[in-house]
């Protein structure tokens, strides 16, 4: 009669047991899925917005240094344009002198540059913002990379019994 109780115990024991881990198991499964979703994903889509924002202003770039060169290939001394005013209202301009071009150099800064010298800097910019997306692809890569390890680590222990 003893025994069966002592047996009956030990069972109570293992059941709390397992209970206990499997308290654990959701525990950690609930914490790294908030995890995932309020931090990596949250940090994986700010790095591809900015990513984005980094692009846009490298096209920027480029677009301005082919109507640079157009304006030296063709000589150009003079030329009509159509300016953005913003809202996608634009207005008919002439530039009268087009030896000299202001540059955004970031900021809201614009730098007075004859077309030579904003070619220079436009080539310098573009290198820095090439190694910028560079750096950004690794740093999102990175967060997927490590959102898909947690997703594997979540995988196995939903699969435990």
């Amino acid at each position: 009669m003893v025994s069966h109780s002592h047996s009956h115990t030990h069972q109570n024991q293992k059941d709390i047991e397992k209970e206990k881990l499997l308290k654990e198991r959701l525990d950690s499964i609930k914490y790294y899925e908030t995890f995932i979703n309020e931090t990596l994903n949250v940090d994986l889509n700010k790095s591809i917005e900015d990513r984005e924002k980094v692009l846009e202003n490298l096209e920027n770039y480029l677009e301005l240094k082919s109507n640079i060169e157009l304006l030296i290939e063709n000589k150009m001394d003079s030329m009509k344009t159509m300016i953005n005013l913003g809202s996608e209202c634009y207005v008919k301009a002439r530039v009268q002198d087009t030896s000299y071009i202001y540059v955004d150099i970031g900021l809201g800064i614009h730098v007075k540059y004859t077309l030579e010298e904003a070619i220079k800097f436009i080539n310098e910019k573009e290198t820095f913002l090439n190694k910028t997306v560079e750096n950004q692809t690794k740093k999102i890569n990175q967060i997927k990379t490590k959102i898909d390890l947690i997703q594997n680590g979540l995988k196995e222990l939903k699969h435990l019994e």
